[in-house]
């Protein structure tokens, strides 16, 4: 009886201790996420800046033209677009991965939140990859027109 009631008790501990690792597992891996959201978060200005950076161009077309007297206008307007395209793309990426986003896991059992947190990161990554050819892209094109 003794020996049962050890052994109950071992394993009430060993659960309890379980789940507080996997509770703090899981709110490390969802600030890894959310950390990797805030980064991204900081270069949305960059975004910003650098479509209106791209219309600036655009306006400016015919004094580029003065300086570059064999450039294509088709060819810089359509590298103007795909740059802005991409710069949109990374933009509304990130939009609809906050408005998905959900860290409420009432009812959700600690695989499905693991499961959910990985998925997360792994959209997170693709957003971020999104945001900087986007980035490298444009400031390219910006530097090539300054």
């Amino acid at each position: 009886m003794i020996n049962s009631l050890k052994f109950l008790t071992l394993v009430a501990l060993l659960s309890i201790f379980a789940c507080n690792n996997d509770k703090e597992e899981q709110q490390k891996l969802q600030k890894v996420v959310i950390d990797k959201h805030d980064v991204l978060m900081a270069k949305m200005d960059s975004l910003t800046e650098n479509q209106l950076r791209l219309d600036s161009i655009t306006l400016k077309y015919k004094k580029i033209k003065v300086e570059n007297p064999n450039l294509d206008s088709n060819t810089l307007i359509a590298q103007i677009d795909s740059a802005k395209n991409l710069l949109s793309n990374a933009d509304e990426a990130m939009m609809n991965w906050m408005q998905q986003f959900n860290p409420d896991y009432t009812g959700k059992s600690s695989t499905e939140i693991f499961d959910y947190l990985r998925k997360q990161e792994q959209k997170i990554d693709s957003v971020k990859t999104l945001f900087d050819k986007s980035l490298a892209h444009s400031n390219a094109l910006i530097q090539q027109y300054k």
